[in-house]
């Protein structure tokens, strides 16, 4: 939470969109900008350029980070889609070896099966890694084999193709992966940065061009002004209570208590105005 505390009297506060908010951050500085531009260089305001040259780094961060992202969805979907048929063709083989070698179950190993040693059993593998595994010896053997030896079902060239496919994009996926991390790592930076600029320029424009006041007139650099939250409820507690319903009368009237000093909700008397943070990040009132 960033706050500045000026003009502390005003009924309203400037809004920020906070670091994570980066398209909103990026609207603001480019309004800033547009806006600041226009005026005689004299009138300009101290941080716009900064923020300009702060734009050119969050623009292309960002969307470095949606591509790496992007390329890391795709080719993570292009895994599962791959290991899956992977599987299919593990089986087909496994079917293929355990007729194959019925009475020789050992030599599955030569094609990549591990070999239960107590029962002869031909295992299955178990995970994605076991399984790149076995598609790499079952193909390095079948090409050591003759030709006319080698199994037609399934095809060599599928196998291959299927096992290539999975290198490639378990590669795309962990190089995204980096690529995510470091350009989040450079785009938090950046935005961390254009929030404080921003800030700083709000602050700017109430002291130097608007004589330590909030102005609407900062809507044209594009920051947002809004009505503290504390604001709307004096303004609702200011308004006439109902009157209350007669009541039936009586033979003696009621003796009237001596009426309690208003107090506001800490105890302390009620103020004209409040003191509060007038430039607010992310949209939280601070005290």
């Amino acid at each position: 939470m960033h706050q500045i505390q000026l003009d502390t009297g005003s009924s309203h506060h400037v809004r920020i969109p906070g670091p994570d908010q980066w398209s909103d951050l990026i609207d603001l500085g480019q309004s800033v900008v547009a806006y600041d531009q226009t005026l005689p260089p004299e009138e300009q305001c101290r941080y716009t350029p900064d923020i300009a040259d702060l734009l050119q780094i969050c623009i292309p961060v960002c969307d470095a980070y949606d591509s790496s992202e992007s390329q890391r969805t795709i080719a993570s979907e292009s895994v599962k889609r791959l290991d899956e048929q992977a599987t299919h063709l593990i089986r087909r083989i496994h079917q293929l070896i355990k007729s194959y070698l019925y009475d020789t179950p050992e030599q599955a190993e030569g094609w990549g099966f591990q070999v239960k040693q107590s029962t002869k059993t031909v295992l299955l593998p178990k995970s994605r890694k076991e399984r790149l595994a076995l598609l790499k010896k079952y193909i390095a053997q079948e090409e050591s084999r003759p030709a006319e030896e080698r199994f037609t079902t399934p095809d060599l060239a599928t196998v291959k193709q299927v096992r290539d496919g999975l290198v490639t994009h378990l590669a795309a996926r962990r190089s995204g992966r980096d690529k995510r991390k470091s350009s989040r790592v450079a785009r938090d930076e950046a935005f961390s940065k254009l929030v404080d600029c921003l800030r700083m320029a709000a602050g700017d424009l109430i002291i130097k061009r608007f004589g330590h006041k909030i102005s609407f007139e900062m809507q044209q650099w594009g920051f947002e002004i809004v009505e503290r939250p504390s604001a709307r409820t004096e303004r609702s507690e200011d308004r006439p209570a109902e009157p209350a319903p007669a009541e039936a009368a009586t033979s003696e009237p009621a003796a009237s208590e001596p009426a309690e000093p208003e107090t506001s909700t800490n105890g302390s008397s009620p103020l004209n105005g409040a003191v509060e943070a007038v430039v607010e990040l992310n949209g939280q009132a601070g005290g």
